[in-house]
């Protein structure tokens, strides 16, 4: 499809949901997995954004795509492509389709929280997002978004024991992430959470600038960050893949160290609550590169959790009181080297690893690129 549309800039692209349409009705059958669908909404805004119009979707229903159709209805993947109040930009849609494909269902209902659920700038229209007060703003709506954000997956985290424990610090650190999406992505913030019998799944996407971009677009950072800190104590990696590969992951790696020293718990402590304390897999998605992070791959979590603990409670213990400024800030930095130290080993193993073993690799390249920032995670049930 990538080559096509280099090919054929300007020529309208019309997509069917299900390949073989109203072939192989009988020898055909469709599924989806839930996590995948704030994805394909990411995908499709973008690619409407491209055309400046929404995308023709062909639909299909009949013995072999009724199921996955009927799960997509009711999980609000029409109503939150299709609304017209979802994009005003474009006064209607993301997506057009025969909304007659979309009846004579089996009747299956699903959960009342297995819903996708999407967050931009026009859910909050009571905040100016022109404050010159950049911490006043993100106070604001990361107010807002925990409440979204309780009333859509509190129910959820509380039916797996893995989750329920730390209930609360997932809500903090989904809010924070939506909160990070709706400020500087330009783009909507899609999120769905689904639980079965197996496990809960979680996933989270947008098509905005990307993690490189929103670093860069910072014009001040706090005393323990500067920018590219991590990439330029980096020596030259001599690899055999692409160096725009390498670049993809060494981003990867800069925004995560940059979250593992910030003041508020955010997409690192998301990885590490997943992996260390509900032995589930994280995976970060941006540009070129995806990055799989579990307990059997990665050597050093733990020791890259004892650091952040440290950060995080010497972070409060300077809100809460008053910690003599000088050493803060040295405790601080002395845990910011520890850790940068750590990010460098990891990375490499992680580079060394893909060599060796690519079906295990805990990180995957593309040939073409993803716009924006795609999360998913998968919590196994005891």
């Amino acid at each position: 499809m990538a080559n096509y549309y280099r090919e054929h800039p300007s020529e309208e692209i019309a997509f069917r949901l299900f390949g073989n349409g109203d072939d192989e009705i009988y020898s055909s059958n469709y599924r989806i997995d839930p996590i995948t669908i704030p994805l394909l909404l990411s995908i499709l805004e973008q690619l409407s954004k491209f055309h400046k119009s929404p995308l023709r979707l062909f639909l299909n229903n009949n013995h072999a795509t009724s199921s996955a159709l009927e799960f997509l209805y009711r999980a609000n993947f029409f109503k939150t492509a299709g609304d017209k109040d979802y994009y005003h930009q474009y006064g209607n849609s993301i997506i057009s389709y025969n909304e007659e494909y979309l009846g004579a269902f089996k009747g299956k209902e699903i959960r009342k929280d297995h819903l996708v659920r999407s967050y931009k700038k026009d859910d909050y229209s009571t905040i100016d997002f022109q404050l010159f007060n950049d911490i006043l703003l993100r106070d604001q709506i990361n107010s807002m978004t925990s409440y979204y954000v309780q009333e859509h997956f509190r129910e959820l985290l509380f039916d797996n024991p893995n989750t329920i424990e730390y209930h609360n610090t997932y809500i903090d650190i989904l809010s924070e992430l939506i909160t990070n999406g709706v400020i500087h992505s330009g783009s909507t913030t899609y999120a769905m959470m689904f639980v079965d019998r197996y496990r809960t799944k979680f996933s989270i996407s947008d098509n905005g600038i990307g993690l490189k971009k929103s670093l860069d677009s910072k014009v001040f950072f706090p005393f323990y960050y500067s920018k590219n800190e991590f990439r330029n104590l980096l020596e030259k990696i001599e690899t055999k893949f692409s160096p725009a590969f390498i670049e993809n992951l060494i981003d990867i790696f800069e925004a995560l160290f940059y979250s593992s020293l910030k003041e508020r718990e955010g997409i690192f402590d998301l990885m590490l609550n997943v992996v260390l304390n509900s032995q589930g897999s994280f995976r970060l998605h941006t540009d070129n590169c995806q990055i799989i992070v579990t307990n059997r791959i990665f050597k050093y979590l733990s020791s890259l959790q004892k650091i952040r603990t440290s950060i995080l409670y010497t972070h409060k213990l300077n809100e809460n009181t008053d910690l003599d400024k000088s050493l803060y800030q040295k405790s601080i930095i002395e845990s910011k080297n520890q850790i940068k130290k750590l990010f460098a080993k990891m990375l490499t193993v992680t580079i060394d690893y893909y060599s060796e073993e690519t079906q295990f690799s805990s990180i995957r390249f593309f040939n073409v690129k993803f716009k924006g920032v795609h999360i998913e995670v998968e919590i196994p049930n005891r």
